[in-house]
C-alpha cells in the first residue's frame, strides 16, 4: 500500500529522525507511539504531503492512492451547518450540481428549441447528469446522513451550525468527511483528544466498518488496545515494529 524507505527529516541541520523504513499494508491498523517530541505528528504530515522530507522515499504501491488526514486542529468555515460541512467531502459532485443548475437556468430562459445552441445545452445536460450519477450524486445525501447518524449525531443536529459543537463533536464531523471520501489510508493525529467515552466508542465503531488502512498517533492506551493490529514505536530517532499477542502488553508496559 505505502512503502517508506530510509526516511529522514531535519530542521536547521538537526535530525528529528533518520533512516526510518516501514510498510503500511492494506487493512492495517497501525498505532504509532513514542514520547512527546519524538516526531510522531511530523511523520503523519510527511505521509500526507503537508511537509517535505529531507532524505529517503515514500512509494505508493497503487496509482492515485488517496490519503485522508484527520489533523489535531480542525478549522471549519463559519456559518456552515453540520450537513453543509459534511457535504464538503463531495467536491466533484458539488461542482457538477452547480453545472446542472447553470444549464437548467439557461434552458428555462430559452425558447429556441430547434436551435443548435439549445441542442448543445441538452447534450451538455445529459453528459453532466451521467457523470453526476457515476459519482454517486443521487445517493451522497443519504450516505452522509447514515455516516453522521453512525457517529452519534441526531437528525435534529444536521441543520445546526458546526461552531455550536464541542471539539469532540467537531472531530466527528471531520471524520465523517474522511469516511465519505474514497480514501485508501486514514492518518489520524490524536483522534481521541477532546473526546468523551461516547465519542471514542463512535470512532471505534466507524473504524471497524472502514475497509482501508489506518495509521494513527495516540497516547490513549485503551484506544490502541481496541484498534491496533500493529504498533510502531519511535525511539532514539528510529522506528521499531512491535509485534504483540497479548493486549495487556500495551496496557501494562508501553505507556509507562
Amino acid at each position: 500500500m505505502l512503502n517508506i524507505h530510509k526516511l529522514s527529516v531535519s530542521f536547521q541541520g538537526d535530525y528529528l529522525f533518520e533512516n526510518i523504513s516501514f510498510r503500511l499494508r492494506g487493512g492495517d491498523r497501525v498505532g504509532l507511539i513514542g514520547k512527546n517530541g519524538a516526531g510522531k505528528s511530523t511523520l503523519l504530515k510527511l505521509l500526507s504531503g503537508d511537509l517535505e522530507y529531507t532524505e529517503g522515499q515514500i512509494a505508493q504501491e497503487k496509482k492515485d492512492l488517496k490519503i485522508g488526514f484527520l489533523r489535531q486542529d480542525i478549522d471549519f468555515v463559519l456559518g456552515r451547518t453540520i450537513l453543509e460541512e459534511a457535504y464538503q467531502a463531495f467536491v466533484e459532485i458539488k461542482e457538477l450540481e452547480l453545472q446542472l443548475e447553470d444549464i437548467n437556468i439557461q434552458l428555462a430562459e430559452r425558447t429556441d428549441y430547434e436551435s443548435q445552441v439549445y441542442h448543445d445545452l441538452m447534450v451538455g445536460l445529459n453528459e453532466v447528469q451521467e457523470q453526476y450519477e457515476i459519482l454517486g450524486g443521487y445517493n451522497y445525501q443519504g450516505e452522509t446522513e447514515k455516516i453522521l447518524l453512525g457517529l452519534g449525531f441526531k437528525r435534529e443536529d444536521f441543520n445546526k451550525l458546526t461552531d455550536t459543537f464541542s471539539g469532540g463533536w467537531r472531530m466527528r464531523i471531520e471524520l465523517a468527511k474522511l469516511l465519505l471520501q474514497p480514501n485508501d489510508i486514514l492518518l489520524l493525529d490524536e483522534p481521541t483528544n477532546h473526546m468523551d467515552m461516547e465519542s471514542i466508542e463512535s470512532l471505534n465503531t466507524a473504524l471497524d466498518k472502514y475497509k482501508g488502512t489506518v495509521f494513527f498517533v495516540t497516547h490513549d492506551r485503551e484506544f490502541v488496545s481496541s484498534v491496533a493490529t500493529r504498533i510502531f514505536e519511535i525511539k532514539s530517532d528510529k522506528i521499531n515494529a512491535i509485534d504483540f499477542f497479548f493486549k495487556t502488553l500495551i496496557k501494562n508496559f508501553l505507556f509507562k
